[in-house]
């Protein structure tokens, strides 16, 4: 069969004229989106720049201005001496020793402020008595909430229950030591009562007395006991009325004064489970007053938007972690694009940073003798945390 051609075929494809418009045309297009890719890319990295030191800067905020050294001390009394007399005269022996545990509450109020000798026991008759506090524990805890898959705030609940239980047993028996040498009617009266149920025996003469007359099975005004009757004068009424008197003088010379005590205890454990119950709805704005502050100095200016997506606290509940203490943040900006023809609408980019808190190590304190005065500002810094960016991410 004759074999068919187009006549100056052969021609054509030799022709040459025009491939360097097209290709021209080619390298101009590739060189384009080359060159739009570059403008993205430095557009991303300017935000995430402007991002990362938005986002080190809350969490250096949350590590450092949330913070609150958490401590548990022993207090311990040795009231001194106390008269001790025989047929003939009267000497000087050694009194009593009082060990009140597990008092917990903020470093800076209870130990710098001073607040753990409001746990002293007064010395006995004799005097010559001491006073000082050893230390238990030594934690951090964080005002910033941890937002995670498992949800909380701050510090776990459970923590915050113990405290308080360990808080009211140590408020009862600084109370009843404070009454001496009237210490078993005292925790008679104020057995299993709680904080705010103490405050209100306390608060006033007329609300402690009651109970205080109840220990003898007496009335609170004598009334049973002293009123006439057919048989006469009732003889108990001079023991009632004894009694009484007795109970308003320890409420005016003792117990009146623990009421401020007793009052600032409760709100310390209020403040703390206030802190530790409470429900932010927009994390990127409210994660910490400063935390928040220090973010919006520096949010990026080029992004459409941005926030704190995630925050991962590792506080008391996490004491065992090799992160602790220390504050996440994971922060995510949208950026628009000058591009969506080649590269869609938007880029989104995350970023991580970490704030760390450093304190002196409780252990090393306790080695020195564990006998303490004042303000615990001495021994070795305990280790930083390990990276914890990305690990929960």
């Amino acid at each position: 069969m004759q074999k068919q051609f187009t006549p100056g075929g052969m021609k054509l494809l030799k022709n040459q004229q025009g491939n360097i418009l097209i290709l021209g045309v080619f390298l101009i297009l590739v060189i384009s989106i080359l060159f739009a890719g570059m403008v993205e890319f430095g557009r991303i990295m300017l935000v995430r720049e402007q991002l990362q030191t938005a986002a080190d800067s809350a969490a250096l905020a949350g590590a450092g201005s949330g913070t609150h050294r958490y401590v548990k001390i022993n207090v311990v009394t040795d009231r001194g001496q106390k008269v001790v007399c025989g047929k003939e005269d009267c000497w000087c022996s050694g009194c009593s020793t009082i060990r009140i545990r597990n008092i917990v509450g903020d470093e800076k109020t209870l130990i710098d402020e001073g607040d753990w000798r409001n746990f002293c026991v007064p010395e006995c008759d004799c005097g010559g008595g001491d006073c000082w506090f050893e230390l238990v524990k030594r934690d951090l805890m964080y005002d910033t909430h941890s937002v995670n898959t498992a949800g909380g705030w701050g510090t776990d609940l459970q923590e915050i229950k113990n405290a308080r239980s360990d808080l009211t047993i140590a408020t009862r028996e600084a109370i009843s030591e404070y009454c001496y040498p009237y210490q078993g009617e005292m925790r008679r009266i104020f057995n299993n009562k709680s904080l705010e149920q103490i405050s209100s025996i306390i608060s006033s003469t007329s609300s402690f007395l009651p109970h205080w007359m109840r220990l003898k099975g007496y009335s609170t005004n004598c009334y049973n006991e002293c009123h006439w009757d057919p048989l006469g004068y009732r003889s108990e009424c001079d023991e009632c009325q004894r009694w009484r008197i007795r109970g308003q003088n320890i409420y005016n010379t003792k117990i009146s004064s623990r009421k401020s005590f007793v009052n600032g205890i409760i709100k310390t454990m209020n403040n703390m489970e206030q802190i530790n119950t409470k429900k932010i709805p927009k994390i990127d704005e409210q994660y910490t007053k400063s935390a928040g502050q220090f973010y919006n100095a520096n949010l990026p200016k080029h992004a459409a938007d941005s926030g704190i997506t995630k925050i991962k606290v590792y506080g008391l509940e996490n004491r065992n972690s090799p992160y602790y203490p220390s504050v996440v943040v994971y922060a995510t900006a949208k950026i628009k694009t000058l591009f969506p023809q080649w590269f869609g609408n938007d880029f989104t980019t995350t970023v991580c940073a970490q704030g760390t808190t450093a304190y002196r190590d409780a252990e090393n304190q306790k080695s020195t003798g564990n006998k303490f005065y004042d303000s615990l500002n001495f021994g070795k810094w305990r280790k930083l945390p390990d990276k914890a960016c990305w690990v929960d991410f």
